[in-house]
């Protein structure tokens, strides 16, 4: 209405020359305008059906699952251990006509259906330990998501299936691994295996963060997360314990297990100096490492390739070498952390500092190999306690050395000299070696 009216006031104004070119510019951008706030109205509306229609669709594939599993679970008494058996699947249940995904409106639908006996009672994780019950149910969750979710939730539905008496009964040994991520937070499809006397059993964590396991035998079993090749990592690098169980009785065992993270460490000397001729080590450093709070790991060609590492929210600070003197929390404090996101690679680099040696005999510069030896009050538990900074040329060394106290000498050619440094913070180290 606006614009009509703008129109008519325009028209009322115009002289015999009619409407100006201007007028029209802006009646037309108005328009433009009005068009385009309309038409990004019509499109979020749009936008908001697809998804609910999405939702509805995905809600009633997790009824239909919950649906077919129950009337499975009921068909015959050993029906409810064959639903066991099965585990946890996906897309156990395709529509008519179709394989894989389920397919409705061209959406491409998977559905995760996850079991587990609830051997502490209904609604009662058997991770967070009680007492059995002689006769466990079973609880079922399902999951659906499809593809282009952004921000919208999977659906799930979830029910508790009650097998007759005589499937199980305390006889059974049972086992409950609790897996937590790095938050302390239960984490879910996270995959355990239990090797015994029963065999070897594998289940899933469902939504509690707990694989459940009835076993046939009691004995020891070997209880281990599988992922390892998938980037997860378990927080004391550890990703198997045993565990002993009897008849009528319940062991639970825990792992912190999450995704890793990994780190590309480059040496790096100052501007005209070189690294030295022996590899020298990376470490990394956060105070939940054990035992020390710091790990090293080796170089080729100046880069360490490190992880995946537990991902500490914290991050991880990073420098070169292994000795005890070579942290720089000893030498103003360390590099400021790096925190890659769970699954990711981060490049960071490991700075070593300068060292320019001149080599002298008689007067005249000498070329010959120079070593430096640690000197500090501590170990190198890398090796890198002695080190081969390399060969003179012309008489001049421009090498590089992590922080710490060092013993650079010579022994070749007729030259034999030695001195001891400190190499910190303070920047590049100049020495002459020249044995008169």
């Amino acid at each position: 209405m606006g614009i009509v009216r703008f129109l008519t006031q325009a028209a009322r104004r115009r002289d015999d020359d009619g409407v100006t070119l201007m007028e029209v510019m802006i009646a037309f951008t108005l328009l433009m305008v009005l068009s385009a706030t309309v038409a990004g109205g019509l499109l979020a509306v749009q936008k908001s059906a697809f998804r609910s229609k999405e939702r509805s669709a995905a809600a009633n594939l997790a009824s239909r699952e919950i649906e077919i599993t129950r009337n499975w679970f009921h068909s015959a008494d050993t029906a409810p251990a064959a639903v066991m058996a099965a585990g946890d699947v996906t897309n156990a249940n395709p529509l008519p006509g179709q394989t894989g995904a389920l397919v409705v409106d061209n959406v491409p639908y998977t559905v995760k259906r996850e079991v587990a006996w609830l051997v502490t009672g209904t609604g009662v994780s058997a991770c967070d330990g009680g007492s059995i019950v002689t006769y466990p149910s079973i609880s079922v969750h399902v999951q659906v998501t499809w593809p282009n979710m952004g921000n919208v939730k999977p659906i799930v539905s979830d029910t508790v299936l009650t097998p007759p008496k005589n499937v199980l009964n305390a006889t059974s040994a049972y086992i409950a691994v609790k897996v937590l991520d790095r938050d302390g937070q239960p984490n879910e499809s996270r995959v355990v295996t239990a090797t015994g006397p029963a065999g070897t059993i594998v289940d899933t964590t469902g939504p509690d963060g707990c694989a459940t396991f009835v076993l046939s035998s009691a004995g020891t079993y070997t209880l281990s997360l599988s992922e390892g090749s998938s980037g997860y990592v378990s927080f004391n690098g550890a990703t198997s314990q045993t565990a002993t169980v009897t008849s009528g009785s319940l062991t639970v065992r825990s792992f912190s297990y999450d995704l890793g993270v990994s780190l590309r460490a480059t040496l790096k000397p100052p501007t005209g100096f070189n690294l030295p001729s022996t590899a020298i080590p990376v470490t990394i450093g956060n105070s939940g490492i054990l035992p020390a709070g710091v790990t090293s790991y080796p170089t080729s060609g100046g880069v360490a390739n490190i992880g995946p590492v537990w991902p500490f929210t914290s991050g991880y600070s990073t420098w070169a070498g292994s000795c005890s003197d070579s942290d720089p929390a000893l030498n103003g404090g360390r590099p400021a952390a790096v925190t890659p996101a769970k699954g990711s690679t981060t490049n960071v680099n490991a700075a070593l500092q300068g060292l320019a040696i001149t080599l002298v005999k008689n007067g005249n510069p000498i070329n010959a190999p120079v070593t430096a030896t640690y000197a500090g009050t501590g170990s190198c538990p890398s090796g890198d306690n002695v080190i081969n900074l390399g060969t003179s040329s012309g008489g001049v060394l421009n090498t590089s050395l992590p922080y710490g106290a060092w013993t650079i000498s010579v022994n070749s050619g007729g030259l034999t000299d030695s001195q001891l440094v400190t190499v910190g913070s303070s920047g590049a180290v100049a020495l002459t070696l020249d044995g008169n």
